[in-house]
């Protein structure tokens, strides 16, 4: 078993492999990880596990080089669930084992991964979320019959408030999410993402087919709109936002059954809609309502301070909310821009 860096953007067999693998999201596609180099200025410091010249496991990681929080290696910075893609156990063990002598060299604090199968020596588990996701079929009226009574009333109440749906690619609905984007993490005390970071998406994924934003107007106003990004068997509901004036015409629930209805007809196996933190009832009640498995997601850390809160898992940032979202959204935008690339 070899153990050697690989450039996940550059070098044809990562797609090449992680594409056979039916497990491997969105979030391993070389794509998504230029979204985070070009957005932040990470460096990817990914390895692949070879034997007789051929691929047989590949580890995600980028490097976070922080005077504010650190330097680390994460797998992967602003992806929910992510982690080594193997063929067997062998491969898993090698790939561990070369990511931490690369945390000795590289003077990392630690390295983190973010994903529940994480069980070697040295490891501790960080953080702990909820993870939904249901299971699509040919039948689009089958899985919708699978949704509890609050999401199905909603979805009528949409369909008689005359909301409709679209799904977009170009630049008009772009900014529109982010419009819509920045004003709802405002309502929930949380500083917007840097535009750059959804004209990254825009360019690199939705322009290459991988995603589409669900948009929902009212009389030409739009109301709602959510981030989808699709590849291999799965779609994942990554951002949503609305307009909090029409939120009772349940526009963010009209987009979301769109998207799920679209990855029927389309062949889609899996629809992902994220991590949730356990503490959040409102939204684990809303994610619970579109007929999904619920699981534990696990973060873990090996190095120093793997006792600490990953980075990114609610804490002092939760007890400021109230003053965050009585900020001028101009200056929140402009903290966004400089803090989320020390997050990671």
């Amino acid at each position: 078993m070899n153990v050697v860096q690989i450039d996940p953007i550059a070098d044809p067999r990562w797609l090449a492999f992680i594409a056979a693998a039916p497990e491997a999201s969105i979030f391993l596609h070389p794509a998504w990880l230029k979204v985070l180099c070009d957005t932040y200025g990470y460096t990817p410091v990914c390895l692949a596990a070879t034997e007789s010249h051929s691929v047989v496991g590949l580890l995600p990681l980028i490097e976070v080089r922080s005077w504010l929080t650190g330097n680390r290696a994460v797998c992967l910075p602003f992806s929910d669930a992510c982690g080594a893609v193997v063929r067997n156990e062998s491969a898993f063990r090698a790939l561990l084992r070369s990511a931490d002598e690369l945390r000795n060299d590289r003077k990392w604090r630690f390295i983190e991964i973010r994903d529940s199968v994480i069980s070697a020596s040295g490891f501790r588990t960080t953080a702990r979320y909820k993870l939904h996701r249901t299971v699509l079929g040919a039948d689009p009226d089958a899985v919708l019959g699978t949704f509890n009574q609050q999401s199905k009333r909603k979805l009528k109440k949409a369909a008689k408030g005359c909301v409709v749906v679209e799904r977009r690619t170009d630049q008009d609905a772009l900014h529109a999410f982010i419009r819509l984007n920045a004003l709802t993490r405002q309502k929930h005390g949380v500083p917007p993402q840097p535009d750059s970071f959804f004209r990254n998406i825009g360019r690199e994924i939705l322009d290459a087919g991988l995603g589409f934003i669900g948009v929902a107007t009212v009389s030409d106003r739009i109301v709602a709109a959510s981030v989808f990004l699709h590849w291999n068997n799965r779609i994942v509901y990554k951002y949503g936002a609305s307009d909090e004036a029409a939120h009772s015409v349940g526009g963010n629930y009209a987009v979301m059954w769109d998207a799920m209805r679209w990855g029927c007809e389309h062949g889609f196996t899996l629809f992902d809609l994220g991590r949730t933190d356990p503490t959040n009832d409102g939204l684990l009640q809303f994610k619970r309502g579109w007929g999904s498995q619920e699981s534990d997601l696990f973060y873990a850390r090996i190095g120093a301070g793997i006792n600490d809160r990953a980075s990114d898992t609610p804490g002092t940032l939760a007890r400021l909310k109230p003053a965050i979202s009585r900020i001028p959204l101009p200056i929140l935008k402009f903290l966004g821009r400089r803090v989320y690339g020390h997050i990671g």
